[in-house]
């Protein structure tokens, strides 16, 4: 990572100085960008501001570490792998939801089944390859799978693509009014939702992995403007705040508030539709490529934070950190200018969609579009509100030729490509067999951990050979920044706080 001086080193283990031993008590004020647009659904979260919130109330069978592979026992306090199909979990006795009900294995089935129904159209039902999940008693859920799944235990990991909910409550509540309530085994609770300005939590007495957590409560404030945020954060006025900028975190540092390890996950994405208009001409889009100066792009649009990457972002665990030489990222604009003569395809214009609310990806927008004229291509920004953004994405209307968005750490490295390439998908815009035979045999070939990350690595060669998806850079998507009110609290490469159940009021 080039700002190493916005890192915590290692992982932030205490804020501030003379945290003491964790004891409970006090309230935590958090200032955040936005709430959910998805809602508290855990199987609809696949925005990182839904993450963030799914990993307070709701848990998977599994849970990761701090380095975020390691697999952890959570609600099932044991596992194995009884033949390549088939998994037999052992769920933890006394664990309830937050509306006091034992949690039981038929809920358990019903929940990863319910991730694979099409009427509740789940971001992560493409992922699993479910034959079937049974509870052939109290505490013994099995999981059968139609093929051999390499990415399960991962999936399972993670609150937001298999977080675990009541049958009796979620059938009793509506798909709209599961966006504004929760009920999950989480260390936190709802207490509070007020559309657009906070979201109070408190702890579950009842939480499983006693003492935990020590914090009473922890308020939720919405602030969009991260300027805002920074001086909220400095006047006292919230706790913790996330921010995106690597020299806000840098100020902060040297204010001497805490501000946790950054981690390469957040790539800078620009999808590509690749079906019709100019970029369907293979030649025109390794010109594209070619064509952007990367090392430009990390020094100004990134502020220095960040390296070359490919559609798995460089910070993934899976890649093992590897720095692979990618195919066509090197700049050569005389290159990527031949290559526009040669394919024929006159004069290029695409247009680029952006979220609208992020001056940051706007700067680095202005400044492709800058670069890509030196070749000769046009470049039209267009500023989308995120949702429509987002909406149009899972639609598969894009109305524009490219489409930015930045990635945030995903449940399992096979989620960076089922979301943009998956085979029939809506927002696949690419035709390639040997690329969704490359994705299904990195998840039902694969025959250890090294197995899985080669081929990761080679995916993300081959998308970068083929320029179907171009990644400037990946850097920290957030730094997480806290005053020495809070003490324990831990960062991981997710940022979605799960460890605040570990943290306490100093």
């Amino acid at each position: 990572m080039a700002l190493s001086g916005c890192g915590g080193g290692g992982g932030q283990t205490q804020s501030g100085t003379g945290g003491g031993k964790p004891h409970r008590g006090g309230t935590l004020v958090v200032g955040d960008e936005s709430q959910p647009l998805s809602g508290l659904d855990p199987i609809l979260a696949q925005a990182f501001d839904a993450k963030r919130m799914a990993a307070q109330f709701y848990e998977g069978l599994l849970s990761l570490g701090p380095d975020g592979s390691t697999l952890k026992p959570a609600l099932a306090a044991a596992w194995k792998q009884t033949t390549p199909t088939s998994y037999e979990f052992t769920l933890r006795p006394g664990v309830t939801f937050h509306d006091g009900q034992a949690v039981k294995a038929s809920d358990v089935a019903f929940s990863l089944k319910r991730i694979a129904d099409p009427k509740v159209h789940s971001p992560y039902a493409a992922l699993y390859k479910f034959k079937d999940v049974t509870a052939p008693s109290a505490d013994k859920v099995v999981v059968t799978l139609a093929q051999p799944q390499s990415s399960l235990l991962h999936l399972l990991a993670q609150p937001w693509s298999a977080g675990i909910v009541s049958e009796k409550w979620v059938k009793s509540h509506s798909a709209n009014a599961l966006k504004t309530k929760e009920n999950g085994t989480g260390p936190y609770k709802l207490a509070e939702f007020r559309e657009g300005s906070l979201i109070k939590t408190v702890r579950f007495d009842g939480y499983w992995d006693k003492p935990k957590p020590y914090i009473d409560q922890i308020e939720y404030r919405v602030i969009p403007d991260e300027a805002t945020r920074v001086q909220a954060l400095q006047s006292g006025t919230v706790d913790s705040i996330q921010v995106a900028l690597p020299k806000n975190a840098a100020s902060l540092k040297k204010r001497k508030f805490s501000v946790g390890d950054g981690y390469d996950v957040g790539a800078y994405w620009l999808g590509l539709n690749t079906l019709d208009g100019p970029l369907a001409n293979d030649e025109v889009r390794q010109a594209i490529s070619l064509g952007i100066d990367r090392k430009q792009l990390i020094s100004i649009g990134a502020q220095g934070a960040g390296v070359v990457s490919g559609v798995i972002p460089a910070g993934d665990p899976i890649l093992s950190g590897e720095k692979a030489d990618l195919p066509n990222t090197q700049y050569d604009p005389a290159k990527a200018k031949q290559l526009l003569a040669d394919s024929g395809a006159g004069p290029v214009k695409l247009k680029l969609a952006i979220r609208s609310n992020r001056p940051d990806k706007l700067a680095t927008a202005q400044l492709v579009k800058e670069q890509l004229s030196k070749i000769g291509v046009t470049v039209d920004i267009a500023q989308i509100p995120f949702e429509q953004l987002v909406s149009n994405l899972l639609s598969g209307k894009w109305n524009a030729d490219m489409m930015q968005l930045t990635s945030s750490l995903n449940a399992d490295a096979s989620q960076y490509l089922s979301l943009w390439f998956e085979k029939n998908g809506k927002t696949t815009k690419v035709d390639d067999p040997e690329l969704w035979q490359r994705m299904s045999d990195a998840i039902a070939k694969a025959d250890s951990a090294k197995d899985r990350s080669r081929m990761y690595q080679e995916l993300n060669q081959y998308v970068a050979e083929k320029a179907y998806m171009i990644v400037p850079y990946a850097s920290p998507a957030v730094y997480d920044v806290w005053s020495g009110k809070l003490a324990g609290f831990k960062t991981e490469a997710s940022s979605t706080r799960m460890f605040f159940k570990d943290a306490w009021i100093a």
